[in-house]
């Protein structure tokens, strides 16, 4: 039960449903899913995929500070929406993430990262056919 390190196969049914609804599986696939350093997490309970996120080396300068990890492709089943489990997710996430990682969060998901310890950066951007999005970043520190 919680965090596990998973197949991308496992991760790709959330993502179709909840990131892409009515959109072609293979919009579900993104750029360096395969790659060998890149980590696909689930949390698992009873057996059930409830909420998935894919950890990939996507370095970014934050004003100097590198950021070397992005967090992709996030998102919960809705049967299990508003119960908690992504926050327990997100927070399992940042202990398995060895340093600080950013990612493109959708407008609707900014209060949900913010109240897990992520940091709105810059201005709102447009994904054509997804919609409005902010990047937030992690940032992990010798407690975290």
């Amino acid at each position: 039960m919680g965090l596990q390190e998973v197949r991308l196969v496992d991760v790709i049914p959330l993502r179709h449903e909840v990131l892409r609804p009515g959109q072609a599986v293979e919009t579900c696939y993104f750029e360096g899913d395969d790659a060998e350093t890149t980590r696909h997490y689930a949390w698992v309970e009873d057996g059930r995929v409830m909420s998935i996120a894919t950890v990939m080396e996507v370095e970014r300068d934050f004003d100097g500070q590198t950021v070397p990890y992005q967090l992709r492709g996030m998102a919960t089943d809705p049967a299990f929406a508003g119960q908690g489990i992504g926050s327990s997710f997100l927070q399992a996430l940042h202990e398995a993430v060895s340093d600080s990682w950013w990612c493109n969060a959708r407008a609707i998901a900014v209060r949900f990262y913010e109240r897990n310890g992520l940091v709105t950066v810059g201005d709102a951007f447009d994904i054509p056919g997804i919609g409005p999005h902010y990047v937030m970043k992690y940032e992990k520190t010798a407690g975290s």
